[in-house]
């Protein structure tokens, strides 16, 4: 399974849920999860569009903030 890396170089795995079938998305170092990347998957390919989705919202939040700034 792949590894994303948030902008603050976190990285997200996504894993197998304990005990059940389904996927969760975990902090490699620990900490609590957003809302958009906590629940249980039922495939990879799930996982990784809110994987996705989350970096691409932080990205445009890190891009208005520099905006801002200049």
């Amino acid at each position: 399974m792949k590894t994303y890396t948030t902008q603050n170089g976190k990285e997200i795995n996504i894993v197998r849920d304990q005990g059940s079938p389904h996927l969760k998305i975990q902090f490699a170092s620990g900490g609590e999860l957003p809302q958009e990347l906590s629940g249980i998957f039922t495939s990879e390919p799930f996982a990784e569009q809110a994987i996705k989705v989350y970096l691409g919202k932080q990205e445009t939040i890190s891009k208005s903030k520099k905006t801002k700034e200049k």
